[in-house]
């Protein structure tokens, strides 16, 4: 730790509003790394220890703190009189990994106290009101049969990229330490990062292109309750947003697509495509949209039958009463979903955001910009092709709306982004309070160029790297198979009595293997 401290320099990093959109968000993740080879010196602790304390000194904004700046601005201050420093603790476990591999790593077989943080960025008690900006779990289990890293890093200053980025990095450092190269540590320590928000401003291209109608709507929107919350401080914003229990009655399942049957149904749906290419990523956002889409449709079913059968054994008196009550919130209800509008009627329409990346649009990929580099493309997506029966040829029709929708996310329609959230600096909270009240809208991330399994701490990548197991709900996440699978691992986020519906699935039930 000394180590570091003397390399820190001074200095203060100005949040962009890139950075802000998900801050309220952590990055959460688990490394399981087992030793079935009972190899004596398995992941020393002390190597593994001070390979983090190395890798910091190139990420040195994780010992920063957050600092509130005014007019909804946001810096890190690194300061090394007064770091922030990690929260980096290490334990023994009872449980051993092969209890880990049987259940397949489900969280119920994961040793107590594993996971340090949940979903929402928090200051941790004792902390003065800072926000730690890592948190590092290593773990050594039963009879040295393996280790646990666990490590989070909140959302206003990485995104994924910057996340694995400093994973691996800790990785190499590691290595280096156990063998004593000094040629190899000299040259992990010359590896550069980017930091330097400024970067983004300094590759917007002149051409700009106008965006589309939901994202206008959804940022600009006026929202009492979140220009408030954009006018708080870090750790003011956390501790309201961990009361209002975002991850209330959400649950999580993972699930396999193999490669074989991903490109099978990619070649038949590419028959009926209107035109263009069917990628993977079309393909999956095309095929998760329809089948979260008509599990909605099927939860409504199913409580119109409940609500239905309920009524029918009500007494009659109360008939009269309770339909006018069910008029009127059904009027309301449906204002709300309109945003104060009732001429706006959005219950024929999935909310759909899919994340993309700018670093190839602005010419950042070989920069190894680290900052937040992920914007929304919100669109409304029809319902009466989303809740048909999934086939090729439905498929084809859902491909169709969303792959206009990648391949408008130009250079230009960054830069056009990038200026709206310039020009208003509280809109970064609209997004979650839009999200929080249209219980039917659904965020799709893929994490595919992610590497989630480059990180080896000298005897070999993980077997298996997952998140928490409750995040924030309508969330999915495509991420990449553990090497040399090229699998697609998908981790759906529903509510409960929606999740029931994608487990009956049929379509889901044939392509999919449920994992947990």
């Amino acid at each position: 730790m000394d180590e570091f401290i003397s390399t820190v320099e001074n200095q203060v990093i100005g949040l962009h509003p890139l950075d802000m959109q998900a801050a309220f968000l952590n990055i959460p993740y688990h490394f399981f790394f087992g030793n079935p080879d009972k190899v004596p010196d398995f992941m020393p602790s002390d190597a593994i220890r001070l390979g983090f304390y190395r890798a910091l000194r190139q990420f040195p904004i994780l010992a920063g703190y957050l600092r509130a700046e005014g007019q909804c601005q946001t810096s890190v201050v690194i300061d090394r009189d007064d770091l922030n420093m990690p929260e980096y603790i290490e334990s023994l476990s009872d449980t051993h990994y092969d209890t880990l591999r049987e259940s397949k790593f489900h969280h119920s077989a994961w040793p107590k106290g594993l996971t340090r943080v949940g979903a929402i960025t928090m200051a941790a008690p004792g902390s003065a009101g800072r926000i730690r900006l890592t948190n590092v779990h290593v773990v050594r289990l039963k009879d040295n049969s393996g280790v646990i890293i666990f490590i989070n890093i909140p959302h206003y200053v990485v995104d994924g990229t910057g996340f694995f980025s400093f994973v691996e990095l800790w990785g190499k450092h590691c290595v280096a330490v156990r063998t004593a190269d000094q040629q190899m540590a000299q040259q992990v320590s010359q590896l550069t990062y980017c930091f330097d928000r400024g970067i983004i401003a300094r590759n917007l291209p002149v051409e700009r292109k106008p965006l589309g109608a939901e994202t206008l709507h959804v940022y600009t929107g006026f929202n009492l309750i979140a220009d408030w919350l954009a006018w708080l401080s870090p750790s003011t914003r956390s501790r309201l947003l961990s009361k209002a229990k975002l991850g209330t009655g959400v649950v999580s399942h993972t699930f396999r697509i193999s490669r074989p049957s991903l490109d099978l149904l990619r070649k038949e749906v590419g028959e009926f495509v209107t035109g263009g290419k069917v990628t993977d990523r079309y393909l999956l956002a095309a095929i998760l949209s329809k089948i979260v889409a008509r599990a909605h449709r099927n939860r409504k079913e199913q409580d119109s039958v409940s609500v239905a059968s309920w009524l029918f054994g009500a007494a009659w008196g109360a008939l009269g009463t309770i339909a006018g009550l069910a008029a009127s919130g059904v009027r309301m209800l449906l204002c709300r979903a309109s945003d104060g509008s009732c001429g706006l009627d959005k219950s024929k329409y999935q909310s759909l955001n899919l994340l993309d990346d700018i670093r190839d649009g602005l010419g950042l990929a070989d920069k190894h910009y680290m900052g937040n580099g992920l914007i929304p493309h919100n669109s409304l997506c029809p319902l009466d092709v989303l809740e048909t029966p999934t086939n090729a040829k439905t498929l084809a029709k859902a491909v169709d709306i969303v792959r206009p929708i990648y391949e408008n996310a130009d250079a230009a329609l960054v830069a056009s982004f990038v200026d709206l959230l310039a020009s208003n600096p509280k809109s970064f909270t609209r997004p979650m309070a839009y999200l929080s009240t249209h219980p039917e809208s659904l965020v799709v991330t893929s994490e595919m160029e992610f590497k989630l399994y480059a990180s080896d701490f000298g005897n070999g990548a993980p077997e298996w790297v997952c998140t928490i197991p409750s995040f924030v709900a309508n969330f999915v996440g495509l991420l990449p198979s553990p090497p040399p699978s090229t699998d697609v691992i998908a981790n759906i986020i529903l509510k409960e009595p929606v999740m029931k519906h994608i487990l009956r699935d049929e379509f889901w039930r044939d392509l999919t293997q449920i994992i947990y």
